[in-house]
C-alpha cells in the first residue's frame, strides 16, 4: 500500500475496531460490544448538508437514512449495509463513502441502522432489513436498484437478497460485495483453517475460537442450520439477482469466501464480475485517505452505474512510464500504442513524474529495455515459440518484439483483461486469460505442443510476490512446463529497503515490496537445483544511461549498477529441452 498510508490507517483504526484482544472469550466481547453501543454515534455527519437531502424512516427494528442527490430526486438507488463484525455501527468513514459514491453516481442512497449482536440475532436484523428494502420499493419510483454490502455488511446483503427471491419479492438489479463474511456457523472446517492464517491478521482484524462462539450464541441463535440466512455461500443462489460483483483482497482472511463465493455464482446464469486486489487492507472503504482505497471506491461506483470506462491507477502508472520513455528516447524504446493510450486515457505526464524519484523514475523506464531485450533473445532462439505475459495490464509487448510467428498469451485478472478488451484489439496468435496469477489452473489454457519453447514474462509483478508465493509459482510453470524459461525484475535487499522507506515517507508512490534477491545462484539452487540462471544482471546499463542523460548525470547510477538493486534475472526451469547456444 502506497506511501504513508500505513499510519493513516493506524490513526483511523483507534478505538473503532469491534475487538482489541485476540484472547476474548465471547462474554468479554458481549461485554465490550455493549459498552461500544452506548457510545457509537451512528448519525450522517451534517457538513454535508448543503450538498445533500438527508431524511431519516423508522423502520421495524430500527432506522434508515436516506441520502438524496441535492435537488432530492432519484429513480436509482443503491441499499449500504454496512459492516462491523455484526456488532458496531457505521463508521464516519463510511458515511464518506456513501456521500461520495452518491455524489459519483447520482444514485440515491438507503443506509439502514439495522439490529446488532449482542441485543439482537440474524433473525431481526433480516426482517428489519427486509422491510426497509420493502419500504423503498413502495415509497420511491426505483427503476434500479443495486444492494451493496460490506464485509457482515456484505453476509447480510446476500442473505436478503435470497430472502426476497424466496418470499417473491423485487429482486435487486445487482448485488455488490465486498470482502464479504459469508459464514457465521463455519461450517466449512478447510474453509474456517484458512481463514485461522494468522500471517493474514492485519489492522485489528483476526478470526478467534472467542469470535466463532460469541456468533453463535449470540447472532445465530435459533437460526442455526438455516444457511440462507447464516452462511449463505452454500445456500442456492441461481436466481437471486441477473448480475453480481465480488470485491476481495488477497491479504484479506475471508478471501477464501470469496473466492468460494465466486465458484458457486459462476456455475448459475448470473453474470458475475471478481475483483481482487493487493496489498490492500479488508476494509478499504473506511479509508478515503489512501489511494489504493480510494481507486477501488471509485470502481464500485462505476459498478453500481454499471460504467466499465474505470481504468486502476496501477495500469494509467504503467501506461505512463511506457509513453514517457517512448517520447523522451525514441531510439532506446519504441511504443507508439502507449502513447496513443495516454492520449486516450488523458493520462498527464507532468502529475506523475513527481510521484517518483529521479533513481526510481529511471529504473522504471530502464526495466522497459532490459526485459524487451530478455523477450527478444528468446525469439531469435525459438522463433515459433510461446510467450506468456503474467500480469499484463495494457501492456503493448507483443505489438513491440512480435516476428510474425510467435504464439502470445495475455494473463490477468477477468476486470483487467475485460479493460484490455476494451482499449485494445486482439491480434492474430494472440489468446488473452482471465484468471488471476495465483490460481494456476490457468496453465491448463496455455497450449503447448510437445517440443515447443515456452517464455513466462513477469514484468513489475514482484510487488504482488514474497519469497514462498515466488518460489509456489515457479514450481507450478516447473511441474506444468518443464524446461520453461521465465524472466521477472527483482530488487536486491538494500534497493527493497530503500524503496519501502520511500513509500512510507510518501516520496514513491508504489507498494511496499515483501520479496528481495541478492544471491540468485542460492536461491534457485535451495529452491531445486534443476533451474539454471541464464542471465542476472542489473537492470541500469552505462552505455543507455549515457544516451539518456548527461555524462554526470549518468555517472550517479554507477554503485547502483555494480551493487546491482535492481535486476532483470532469467531463468530455464528444469531439464534443458532445446539446444540453446547463449
Amino acid at each position: 500500500m502506497e506511501s504513508q498510508n500505513y499510519l493513516t490507517i493506524a490513526i483511523e483504526k483507534m478505538g473503532h475496531v469491534m475487538l482489541d484482544d485476540r484472547h476474548m472469550k465471547a462474554s468479554d466481547i458481549y461485554k465490550t460490544a455493549v459498552k461500544l453501543h452506548k457510545k457509537e454515534d451512528y448519525n450522517p455527519p451534517s457538513y454535508n448538508e448543503d450538498k445533500f437531502k438527508v431524511r431519516s424512516v423508522f423502520e421495524k427494528g430500527g432506522l434508515c437514512f436516506y441520502v438524496m442527490p441535492k435537488d432530492g430526486r432519484a429513480t436509482e438507488f443503491f441499499m449500504y449495509i454496512h459492516g462491523g463484525g455484526f456488532v458496531s455501527r457505521i463508521t464516519h468513514n463510511e458515511w464518506k463513502f456513501v456521500f461520495d459514491t452518491v455524489e459519483r453516481t447520482g444514485y440515491g442512497a438507503v443506509v439502514p441502522i439495522y439490529p446488532l449482536a449482542p441485543e439482537h440475532s440474524v433473525t431481526e436484523a433480516l426482517d428489519m432489513l427486509t422491510g426497509a428494502y420493502d419500504k423503498l420499493c413502495d415509497s420511491e419510483d426505483v427503476q434500479r436498484l443495486v444492494l451493496l454490502g460490506h464485509s457482515s455488511g456484505g453476509c447480510l446483503a446476500l442473505s436478503l437478497a435470497i430472502q426476497l427471491w424466496k418470499k417473491g419479492r423485487r429482486r435487486p438489479d445487482k448485488l455488490i460485495l465486498c470482502s464479504p463474511v459469508l459464514d457465521t456457523e463455519f461450517e466449512d472446517t478447510e474453509l474456517e483453517q484458512k481463514m485461522s492464517d494468522k500471517s493474514r491478521f492485519m489492522y485489528r482484524y483476526y478470526y478467534t475460537p472467542g469470535i466463532k462462539h460469541f456468533l453463535s450464541a449470540y447472532w445465530v441463535k435459533d437460526a442455526a442450520g438455516r444457511t440462507d440466512m447464516t452462511s449463505p455461500v452454500y445456500y442456492d443462489i441461481t436466481d437471486i439477482c441477473d448480475e453480481m460483483d465480488i470485491f476481495t483482497t488477497n491479504d484479506d482472511m475471508l478471501n477464501c469466501y470469496a473466492r468460494r463465493l465466486y465458484d458457486n455464482a459462476s456455475r448459475t446464469n448470473m453474470k458475475v464480475h471478481y475483483y481482487q486486489y493487493y496489498a490492500v487492507t479488508h476494509d478499504y472503504l473506511e479509508h478515503p485517505l489512501i489511494p489504493e482505497c480510494k481507486t477501488i471506491m471509485k470502481k464500485i461506483a462505476g459498478c453500481i452505474k454499471g460504467d466499465s470506462d474505470f481504468v486502476p491507477a496501477d495500469i494509467e502508472n504503467d501506461i505512463w512510464c511506457r509513453a514517457m520513455m517512448a517520447e523522451r528516447y525514441p531510439k532506446l524504446y519504441e511504443d507508439n500504442e502507449a502513447i496513443k493510450l495516454t492520449d486516450k486515457l488523458g493520462i498527464e505526464h507532468k502529475k506523475r513524474n513527481a510521484r517518483y524519484t529521479f533513481y526510481d523514475r529511471t529504473v522504471m523506464m530502464e526495466r522497459l529495455v532490459a526485459v524487451d531485450e530478455r523477450v527478444r533473445n528468446f525469439i531469435n532462439r525459438y522463433a515459433d515459440g510461446i510467450i506468456v505475459n503474467v500480469g499484463c495490464e495494457l501492456d503493448t509487448m507483443f505489438s513491440r518484439v512480435d516476428n510474425g510467428r510467435i504464439k502470445w498469451y495475455n494473463v490477468d485478472l477477468p476486470e483487467r483483461i475485460d479493460i484490455r478488451r476494451k482499449y485494445m484489439e486482439i491480434r492474430d496468435r494472440e489468446v488473452n486469460i482471465g484468471s488471476s496469477i495465483f490460481d494456476y489452473e490457468w496453465l491448463d489454457e496455455v497450449q503447448k505442443p510437445q517440443n515447443v519453447a515456452i517464455l513466462f514474462v513477469v514484468y513489475d509483478m514482484m510487488r504482488y510476490f514474497d519469497k514462498d508465493k515466488l518460489k509456489l509459482f515457479l514450481d507450478a510453470i516447473w511441474k506444468k512446463c518443464p524446461g520453461a524459461e521465465v524472466v521477472f525484475d527483482a530488487k536486491n535487499s538494500v534497493a527493497k529497503h530503500r524503496w519501502n522507506r520511500s513509500v512510507f515517507m510518501g516520496k514513491n508512490k508504489g507498494t511496499m515490496l515483501r520479496v528481495s534477491i541478492d544471491n540468485c545462484t542460492s536461491l534457485m539452487y535451495d529452491w531445486n537445483i534443476k533451474y539454471k540462471i541464464l542471465c542476472d544482471e542489473p537492470i541500469l546499463r552505462e552505455a543507455d544511461l549515457e544516451r539518456m542523460f548527461s555524462h554526470s548525470e549518468a555517472r550517479r547510477f554507477r554503485h547502483a549498477i555494480k551493487k546491482k538493486y535492481d535486476k532483470v534475472i532469467h531463468l530455464r526451469l528444469g531439464t534443458e529441452h532445446f539446444l540453446d547456444n547463449m
